[in-house]
């Protein structure tokens, strides 16, 4: 299964020499759209952007140093309105808002805005992504809440797609007469992918489902904490974080649930009770009986010796 290494891998490097700050904002006009831009310290300004078209697509490289960039209804001229730019973050970060949202992408999170709208686009240090400049017409019916929403290049058909465009601008030169053809197919995996990145029924559910099960075949391992359960996922911790927003849990509180759950479990069976309170706190991945006490009372509002005397108790 294609990974995010190896998407990044395959990203080609914005190649040339690096520009002056008024020099770069003109060749991003030439690439992507008119911006007005702003630079708090542009004389130490250095950036590098390349431009590689296929088609009617448009392949962009980029690096530079800290930079804001808006469009506004001044700046959004009719011949730039039939456009979407989709970006990857291939390092440092980027905050973009456009139609009421902002998404913050760190690297492996992509994201897309509509060139006929307002856009605020604001980079890091150290900000290098690949961004594609395609025609509306590849997404003639957008999934709503498309604009300004990070998505993971995550596992699956994210991943294929983005290997697949940095494949293609690796390649441009050599693609000769196949080069349209190509890029159309790739395309539409391209729609395939938006729309059910954001749209596939239950998959925030299902992904979510399938942590906790593993979270729960994980709960003796005394390590297991979030970066962990991310890495086993090949998701990022934000994107874990995510998942568990409005669950009224967070990752590291529901691991912490679920542990004094089967201690819970196994202090009231009768067949454990000759089984050592300490031997159990460690089955279930605590690391010291004293801090499974502490963990324990303030869960349950007892000790573990009273809830097991009074479990036991009620048996007889």
């Amino acid at each position: 299964m294609t990974s995010l290494a190896d998407v990044v891998a395959v990203a080609p490097p914005a190649s040339g020499p690096k520009v002056e700050f008024g020099s770069w904002t003109h060749q991003v006009e030439r690439s992507v759209l008119r911006f007005h831009f702003d630079c708090e310290r542009p004389r130490a300004f250095a950036g590098i952007v390349r431009n590689r078209p296929l088609a009617d697509v448009n392949f962009v490289d980029m690096e530079s140093g800290r930079h804001a960039a808006y469009r506004d209804a001044a700046t959004i001229s009719p011949d730039e309105q039939d456009f979407y730019v989709m970006t990857l973050q291939l390092s440092g970060q980027l905050r973009l808002a456009q139609d009421g949202r902002t998404a913050v992408l760190k690297p492996g999170q992509f994201a897309i805005y509509d060139s006929a709208k307002p856009a605020a686009i604001v980079s890091s240090d150290d900000y290098r992504s690949t961004c594609i400049r395609f025609p509306k017409r590849y997404l003639p019916a957008p999934p709503p809440g498309i604009t300004a929403t990070a998505f993971e290049c995550e596992p699956g058909l994210p991943s294929t797609v983005w290997g697949m465009l940095l494949s293609l601008n690796r390649n441009v030169e050599s693609l000769g007469p196949h080069g349209p053809r190509a890029v159309r197919t790739v395309m539409d995996l391209v729609t395939v992918m938006l729309h059910g990145t954001r749209l596939l029924p239950g998959r925030r559910e299902v992904l979510l489902e399938q942590v906790r099960e593993w979270i729960d075949a994980h709960l003796g391992d005394p390590d297991l904490g979030p970066n962990a359960v991310a890495a086993a996922h090949y998701i990022s911790p934000r994107h874990l974080h995510n998942l568990f927003a409005g669950t009224g849990f967070t990752v590291s509180s529901w691991i912490r649930a679920r542990r004094v759950e089967c201690c819970r479990r196994d202090l009231a069976d009768p067949r454990l009770a000759a089984t050592p309170v300490a031997a159990i706190a460690a089955r279930w991945g605590f690391k010291g009986a004293s801090h499974f006490g502490q963990v324990f009372k303030r869960e349950t509002g007892r000790t573990p010796a009273e809830f097991r005397a009074e479990s036991l108790a009620g048996l007889r």
